[in-house]
Parts: C-alpha cells; structure tokens; sequence
C-alpha cells in the first residue's frame, strides 16, 4: 500500500517542481536563448538594423576571415589573451599570499588595493589618458629625471598601446582577484603551513608546494574568469583611451562589433563577429577545463 502511495505522489511531486522551475526557465528563454539564436540568424543575413533582412548565408563569415582588419584584431585579442591573463593571474596571487601571511601593514594594503575596482571603467580610463598623455605627469617624471627619450604619448602608440591598457586593467581589477585568491587562501589549513615551516621550507617552497596545489581550483576559476574578460569585457577602456586606434593597432573584437553594427550599420557582419566572439571564448575555455582536469588526474 505504501509503496503504491510513494508511486502516486512522485508524479506528482515532480509536477509542482516544473511549476516552480518553469518562472527562471522561462526568463532564460526570453533572455538568453532566443538572444542567442537571433544573433546567429542575423549573422547569416545582410542587415542594417531597419530595413528587412536579406538572407546570405555564411557570406559574412567569408567576408571577415578574408579581410586583413579582422586578424589584426584577433591579434591584438590573443595579445591580451597570452599576456594580460597571465598578468592578471600571477600578481594578484603574488599579492594576495602575503596579505594572508599578514606582513606588516596588510590591513591597510587590502583596503587600498580593493579601492580601484569600485571605479568605473570610464573614470579609469580618463585618468590614465591624462596620466599617460605626451605632457601628462608620467612623462614629466621621465623629463625630470633626464630620461626624455622615453616620453612617448603611450596610447597612441601601436607598440605600447596595449601592454599599457594591460597593466590598467591589472590596477583596476587587482582588488577583486585578491579578494578570490583569499577566499581560497582561507580554507588551506594552518597547521600545514607551520608544520612545513618547522620542516625548514622557504617561502617559494611554500607557494609552489602547498599553497597552489590547494587552491588550484581558485587560481582555475580566476583564470578563466580572466580568459572570458580577455575577448568579452575591454570595450569601455579601448573605447575611451585609444578609440581602438593608432588604425587598427588596439582595437579588439567587441570594440570591432562596435564599429560594424553602430557605425557601418552593418548588423549582420557584427552578428556574425559575435558568434566568432562566443566560438572563441567556449573553445578556450573548454580546452582550459580539459588541461586543469588532465593534471588533476594525473596528481592523483
């Protein structure tokens, strides 16, 4: 009898638990599905954001894969990729290990390196163009200390454009990434530290033995955290420092999506940029999920 009662009322229990996914399923639908699929119709037609759109096939894929701009600019994305993520990964971890071994004055240091991430990425930018203009202060540091063969106007440079909106977004999003490594940080044990310690182990030794194989999984975390903002969150520094300018020297991918759809009122080629964008992000990230996986494997 009893069991007859559990079989009438798993159906039924599993009907109200659709009833009460149904609300988040649905907005998921509105807002990201259908988002998705019409951005993947629209880069397989020609559109100008107005009129009717006309079918093309995979014409737009063709057009940007031949066009010299689009490389460059993936270039400039994998420039990012292969030297600003591990810039953004190393340092904040660096910093944060011995802000949890409390070196002195770590209060104080933990304030003042979260204070740039609660600035807007405009506010940012504005300052370190004037910062880093031809007679900003930066230059005049150089002049005074005899060193004017180096004043250069950093971001209107091609060769210096970049590793300096790298080292930017170090300094404005430090804060944050420290504050991830320390939430790992604080589940590795004490004692393990201190036994270690007692055995004579340096502080490299430490860091490189004990501390990153346990929090591996937050330096994985941060690191794709980082690889997703590498193709997905640079607009608003190159647009308000560069202009993805000098030509196409610092211009990235979204910054190009940009351009074509509100610029070129070219919808569909922006489209088709966004796909290659999403395509790019998932592979790399994927293959990231596979490496980190793979040795985790193998340590075990």
């Amino acid at each position: 009898m009893r069991k007859n009662e559990a079989a009438v009322r798993r159906p039924a229990e599993a009907r109200w638990g659709y009833v009460f996914i149904a609300p988040i399923l649905l907005f998921l639908l509105i807002f990201l599905v259908f988002p998705i699929v019409q951005v993947a119709y629209y880069s397989l037609t020609s559109w100008d954001g107005r009129g009717a759109a006309s079918w093309v096939g995979l014409q737009n894929y063709v057009e940007l894969f031949r066009s010299k701009e689009f490389w460059t600019v993936l270039k400039n994305n994998l420039y990012f990729l292969l030297v600003g993520v591990p810039v953004w990964t190393i340092f904040p971890l660096l910093i944060a290990v011995l802000l949890h071994e409390e070196v002195k004055g770590w209060k104080f240091f933990k304030s003042a390196f979260f204070f740039p991430s609660v600035l807007s990425t405009a506010v940012v930018g504005v300052l370190f163009t004037a910062f880093l203009n031809y007679n900003g202060p930066f230059n005049e540091i150089l002049r005074s200390v005899g060193l004017d063969a180096l004043a250069l106007d950093w971001l209107a440079q091609g060769t210096t454009s970049i590793p300096a909106i790298i080292l930017i977004i170090n300094w404005a999003g430090f804060g944050s990434a420290v504050l991830i490594y320390l939430a790992g940080l604080s589940s590795v044990p004490n004692d393990v530290q201190e036994s270690a310690v007692l055995d004579g182990a340096g502080w490299f030794r430490r860091l490189f033995y004990i501390t990153i194989p346990m929090i591996k999984s937050v330096i994985q975390l941060n690191i794709l955290l980082n690889i997703i903002y590498a193709f997905t969150s640079l607009f608003s520094y190159i647009f308000v420092m560069t202009s993805g300018g000098p030509g196409y020297e610092s211009t990235v991918i979204e910054y190009l999506l940009y351009r074509k759809a509100f610029q070129s009122n070219e919808v569909g080629s922006a489209s088709a940029l966004a796909i290659i964008m999403f395509a790019i992000v998932f592979v790399i990230s994927r293959l990231q999920a596979r490496l980190f996986a793979a040795s985790g494997n193998e340590e075990e």
